[in-house]
């Protein structure tokens, strides 16, 4: 036998019911009526993609219609990054059969960069 409460909290009452094997399934019902006729089917297009500045929004808008849509994307650039000068240390001539190796120092010209 199985019960439940009809509320959990207040227990007003519960009903209790015991559960048998599942019926055989029963036979198809009728085959409903056509529904209503959708929307035109729509065309939709990438007409432009805008980079605006990096403090700007992201924006996509529709400059055409419900069916033909035309869609304009606006997106901002990324922040400029840091600009890095290097020491090449050494270079060394080496034959062909041999990996050539170089040593790079990074000098970082940004505030707040590493020295």
């Amino acid at each position: 036998m199985d019960c439940k409460y009809n509320d959990e909290e207040i227990k007003l009452y519960k009903t209790c019911y015991v559960m048998g094997p599942t019926g055989p399934t029963g036979p198809m019902g009728q085959i409903g009526p056509t529904g209503p006729e959708g929307l035109a089917s729509s065309k939709i297009s990438v007409v432009s993609t805008k980079t605006i500045g990096p403090d700007g929004e992201a924006d996509v808008y529709n400059s055409g219609t419900d069916n033909d849509v035309l869609l304009n994307f606006v997106i901002p650039r990324g922040a400029t990054g840091p600009v890095a000068n290097f020491i090449i240390g050494s270079v060394k001539t080496v034959d062909s059969q041999t990996p050539a190796q170089v040593t790079i120092t990074p000098i970082y010209k940004s505030k707040g960069d590493e020295n």
